[in-house]
């Protein structure tokens, strides 16, 4: 680099003497995983077979594009990269907020922050349906596949306001008919993101229409996965065919695929580990298995040491987690996650519901928070080692978070006295009826029930609608449904830490999510403080102090009411050692944990 372009530049990457010490770590790593490499956990043996129990029959997704859940990213986190990602963790899930090269060996960032130059590993190469290498192309094409209207990226709000040009890209793709594939190339084809380029193979350059500190972040989810387009656009998004020809990037390839019975990831042959600082990828294979379909087959096989972990099992059986718990077993894993549930309020302005019009008036949503009982719901989780209170947007694994409470109860046992006057105040002495919809599935319906029982109490009747989950986001989303609020309003931090912006700066944010379509929680909110504090928070060097402010305000107006957090239980076998968080998944680290004596 020149002296005048170092004076303009920031240059991020491996130092020298770090990237000295991870050449020699990791020099006799090419091809195949450490054996018998030493960590806290002692020794670690590659090889063996990592074998998951699925409590879903198939994935939502193995489409970067739109897998947009913690199970699709703990699977995708095998067969895809990034060009910077997040290294994994052996604490908490909180400590994995590290951006650390990827794909991309290093980087430049312009001084206004609006413009970044990565830099590609050389001879890094597909597998599976492809062996080529991987080129900075191959970024751009992913990116502008985001906004095919046959199936567009699950997360599209976030690159609105990170590319250049994106947004005017995406309304003419819009133009193009669904069901056709020709037509999608030939889109993509002719027309370019002004934002994104790849001046030769190994540079890509994305200009971003303002600094903003969570950039790197942003880059570090699935979504932005090189592909090949010359086999990526033969098929229409996570179709089966795309799912049978997937050209991984990571270093696992798809073996076998079978819904409804198994899918099976090999390790890719000759893997070189000198150009993936990141995934040890200790094991041979991964198998998933679908066939168990209830929660207690899936806690039986990983008991039975049929299983060495569980997928798409959100909160073990709560005997489970105190038999396991009360014990002190060291194959239950946990940590605080940021997650969070809450009770969704349906604030289209359309809706003109008796129950919906009341909760616009602040004082039916004060009484609705009053009248919540915490504590019975954070034991019907199954205790504190499941669950604990919250009353405030921002969690606690999140930049930002500042305990803090608008609406305490004592012991967060709620306060259905202050609740009922509070109605009585906002001109409904007799109480309120609200149609309820909720995910019928166990833990929801618990959380259903023990809210309709407590709420009771405070003057509310719930009319409970039970909803199939493949239904229950579409019902949400649908203007027309029926329902006053919903009990089963979840979400899961899309990356710990720095990820504030997916609740305040996107959800909550009318500038960033339209009314009801910008969340898979038909979140419809607008607040101008917010807005303002946002903006300035996207560019700042101190956001957390920003966030804070926000939250107080926000939290305070309840466009949501919070219940409790999430703490994240995972069970495993005996077999698994050198146990890893995943920071986006918030999950086990397929690619980092090991089995004992590598069988």
């Amino acid at each position: 680099m020149t002296t005048a372009r170092t004076s303009r530049l920031r240059r991020y990457g491996l130092g020298t003497a770090a990237l000295a010490a991870a050449t020699i770590l990791l020099a006799a790593c090419s091809g195949s995983a450490p054996v018998n490499r030493g960590s806290e956990t002692g020794e670690i043996t590659a090889g063996g077979t990592l074998r998951v129990a699925s409590l879903a029959a198939d994935m939502d997704s193995l489409d970067p594009l739109t897998g947009y859940d913690t199970n699709a990213w703990a699977v995708q986190r095998a067969i895809t990269r990034q060009l910077v990602t997040f290294p994994g963790s052996t604490g908490e899930l909180r400590d994995d907020t590290r951006s650390t090269p990827d794909l991309a060996e290093s980087w430049e960032v312009s001084a206004d922050g609006t413009t970044y130059t990565f830099h590609l590993r050389d001879g890094v190469t597909y597998s599976g349906a492809s062996t080529r290498e991987i080129v900075a192309r191959d970024f751009v094409y992913a990116i502008e596949r985001f906004c095919d209207p046959n199936k567009q990226v699950a997360a599209i709000n976030y690159f609105h306001s990170a590319f250049v040009g994106f947004t005017e890209y995406c309304a003419e793709f819009a133009k193009v008919p669904t069901g056709d594939l020709a037509a999608s190339k030939a889109f993509i084809d002719t027309h370019e993101i002004s934002g994104i380029t790849a001046p030769d193979d190994r540079t890509l350059v994305i200009r971003t229409p303002a600094k903003a500190y969570d950039f790197l972040d942003i880059l570090a989810m699935n979504f932005v996965t090189p592909l090949p387009e010359e086999v990526a656009s033969r098929y229409f998004g996570d179709s089966l065919e795309f799912r049978q020809n997937f050209a991984s990037s990571g270093p696992y390839r798809i073996d076998k695929y079978q819904p409804g019975q198994h899918l099976v990831l090999k390790k890719v042959e000759g893997y070189n580990h000198d150009l993936d600082p990141v995934r040890k990828a200790y094991v041979d294979e991964i198998v998933v298995d679908f066939t168990a379909n209830s929660e207690d087959a899936v806690v039986q096989k990983v008991q039975a040491g049929e299983a060495d972990l569980t997928l798409y099992l959100d909160v073990p059986p709560r005997a489970t987690l105190q038999q396991y718990s009360s014990a002190n077993d060291p194959r239950l894993h946990t940590s605080d996650s940021g997650a969070a549930n809450f009770i969704v309020l349906n604030a289209k302005p359309e809706v003109k519901s008796p129950g919906a019009t009341a909760l616009r008036d602040p004082r039916v949503r004060q009484a609705l928070a009053y009248g919540v009982n915490k504590k019975n719901l954070v034991q019907g989780q199954g205790g504190p080692i499941a669950a604990k209170p919250n009353g405030q947007i921002v969690t606690s694994t999140l930049l930002g978070h500042q305990p803090f409470d608008p609406y305490p109860t004592p012991d967060h046992a709620g306060d259905p006295v202050r609740a009922r006057r509070l109605l009585a105040e906002a001109g409904y002495p007799n109480g309120i009826a609200l149609d309820a919809v909720y995910r019928s599935t166990a833990q929801f319906e618990s959380i259903a029930v023990t809210l309709k029982e407590d709420l009771a109490a405070a003057g509310f009747t719930l009319n409970l609608i039970a909803l199939p989950g493949t239904e229950y986001q579409s019902y949400l989303q649908n203007p027309t449904s029926r329902y006053d609020v919903s009990l089963s309003g979840s979400f899961t931090p899309d990356w710990q830490g720095r990820s504030t912006r997916m609740l305040l700066g996107g959800w909550l944010n009318s500038e960033a999510a339209p009314c009801g379509k910008g969340n898979v929680n038909a979140i419809c909110y607008s607040n101008r403080q917010l807005n303002d504090l946002a903006r300035q928070a996207f560019p700042s060097d101190d956001p957390g102090r920003l966030w804070a402010e926000a939250d107080r305000i926000v939290s305070s107006d309840l466009p949501w009411i919070p219940l409790f957090e999430k703490r994240k239980n995972l069970l495993s076998s005996d077999r698994v050692t050198n146990w890893t968080w995943s920071s986006l998944p918030a999950q086990a680290d397929y690619t980092n944990i090991a089995l004992r004596d590598g069988r």
